[in-house]
C-alpha cells in the first residue's frame, strides 16, 4: 500500500465525538426507518405485472429501492465501527463494502435522474408513453444505469485503504489525486445529475405555466412524489459533497496555510456526513405514503400500485393523463388564437380526439 497524503492534523473519521455520535443516530435512524420501507416498496412492485406493462417510474423506483435496501444492509456495520473506533473487515472488506456504498450512490443518483426525465416526458410529450413502456427499452436504460454506476464506484474501492490506527477510509498517494477524485465524484454524483434535473424541471413548469390540471389527481400526486424524491436526495447528499469541495481545496492549498487545515476538518466531519446520506436512502419509503394521501386508507398495502396505476403512464389510452390534459389547453388556445389545430404538438397527422382518455 502506498502511503497515504495527510492532511495538517492527521484528523481521521473517528476523530471528532460530535461527527460520530450524529453518525451513529444517523444510521440507526435510517435502518429502523429505511429496511423495512423499501422491503416494503420491493414486496409492493417487484410482483406486479400490469396488462400493459409496468410503468417506467414504477420500475425506477423499485430499483431505487434495491439499491437504498442493500446500501441499508451495512448499518451495523458501521454503527459498530463507529462506537468501537476499529474497522472490523480487514482490507479486502474495507474496500468492498465501500464500493457498495459508492455503487448505491450513484445508482440512486442515476435512477433519480431518469425519473425527473420521465416525469418531464410524460408531459412535454406524451406520446411517448407507451414507448416507456416497452420492456426492451426498459431493460436497456436499467443495464445502462447499473453497468455506469458499477464503471463510477471504482474509484472508491481503489482509494480506500485501512490506515494505520486501524480506520477505513480514503487514502489518496499525493494532494492532487485527493483532488482529481473528490472533485470528479462530486461532478459526477451530484453537479451534473442536478443540472440535469433542474433542467427537467424548467421545461415542465415553463410547460405546465397557465394550464390548469386540476382533475389530474394521480399525476399531480406522482409528480409531487417525484419531485419530494429529488429535493430529498439533494439535500441529505449536499453536505457529503460539500465536504468533498472542502477537502479537495484544502488538498491543493498550501500545506501550511489556514485553508489547508480544513481538509482535516473535512475528514473528520466526514463520519456524520456519510451517515446522513445513508438517510436519504431510508426516507423515500416514507415520501410514497405521504404522496399516497387517501389512497392508504381506500387501497390498503397496495395503494403503491393504485399510485402508479392512476399515474396515467399505466391506462390504456396511447398517451399519459397529463399530456392528454396538455394538448386540450393547447388546442383550446389555437382555436382562440390562430383557428383549427390539429391536436399534435409536434405538427403531425391529427388526431381523432374521441379515441384519448377523458
Amino acid at each position: 500500500m502506498w502511503d497515504c497524503y495527510r492532511p495538517p492534523g492527521n484528523e481521521t473519521l473517528l476523530s471528532w465525538n460530535a461527527s460520530r455520535a450524529t453518525g451513529t443516530v444517523f444510521l440507526l435512524l435510517a435502518a429502523l426507518l429505511g429496511l423495512p420501507g423499501n422491503g416494503f416498496v420491493i414486496w409492493s412492485l417487484a410482483g406486479w405485472r400490469p396488462a400493459r406493462g409496468r410503468p417506467l417510474a414504477a420500475t425506477l423506483v423499485l430499483h431505487l429501492a434495491l439499491a437504498d435496501g442493500a446500501v441499508l444492509l451495512l448499518t451495523p456495520l458501521f454503527v459498530a465501527f463507529l462506537v468501537g473506533k476499529e474497522w472490523p473487515l480487514g482490507q479486502v472488506g474495507c474496500k468492498a463494502v465501500y464500493y457498495i456504498c459508492a455503487l448505491s450512490m450513484y445508482a440512486s443518483v442515476l435512477l433519480t435522474s431518469l425519473l425527473s426525465l420521465q416525469r418531464c416526458l410524460a408531459v412535454t410529450r406524451p406520446f411517448l408513453a407507451p414507448r416507456l413502456r416497452s420492456p426492451a427499452l426498459v431493460h436497456r436504460l436499467l443495464l445502462a444505469v447499473w453497468m455506469a454506476a458499477l464503471l463510477l464506484a471504482l474509484p472508491a474501492a481503489v482509494y480506500r485503504h485501512v490506515w494505520r490506527d486501524n480506520v477505513c477510509q480514503l487514502c489518496h498517494p499525493s494532494p492532487a489525486q485527493a483532488a482529481a477524485h473528490l472533485s470528479l465524484e462530486t461532478l459526477t454524483a451530484f453537479v451534473l445529475p442536478f443540472g440535469l434535473v433542474l433542467g427537467c424541471y424548467s421545461v415542465t413548469l415553463a410547460r405546465l405555466r397557465g394550464a390548469r390540471w386540476g382533475s389530474g389527481r394521480h399525476g399531480t400526486r406522482v409528480g409531487r412524489l417525484v419531485s419530494a424524491i429529488v429535493l430529498a436526495f439533494g439535500l441529505l447528499w449536499a453536505p457529503y459533497h460539500a465536504v468533498n469541495i472542502v477537502q479537495a481545496v484544502a488538498a491543493l492549498a498550501p500545506p501550511e496555510g489556514t485553508l489547508a487545515r480544513w481538509g482535516g476538518a473535512g475528514q473528520a466531519a466526514r463520519a456524520g456526513t456519510t451517515a446522513l446520506a445513508f438517510f436519504s436512502s431510508s426516507v423515500n419509503p416514507v415520501l410514497y405514503l405521504f404522496t399516497a394521501g387517501d389512497l392508504l386508507p381506500r387501497a390498503g398495502p397496495r395503494f403503491l400500485t393504485r399510485l402508479f396505476e392512476g399515474s396515467g403512464e399505466a391506462r390504456g389510452s396511447g398517451c399519459s393523463r397529463e399530456g392528454t390534459m396538455e394538448l386540450r389547453a393547447i388546442h383550446r388556445l389555437k382555436v382562440v388564437g390562430q383557428g383549427p389545430y390539429n391536436g399534435d404538438p409536434g405538427g403531425g397527422a391529427s388526431k381523432d380526439s374521441q379515441g384519448w382518455d377523458p
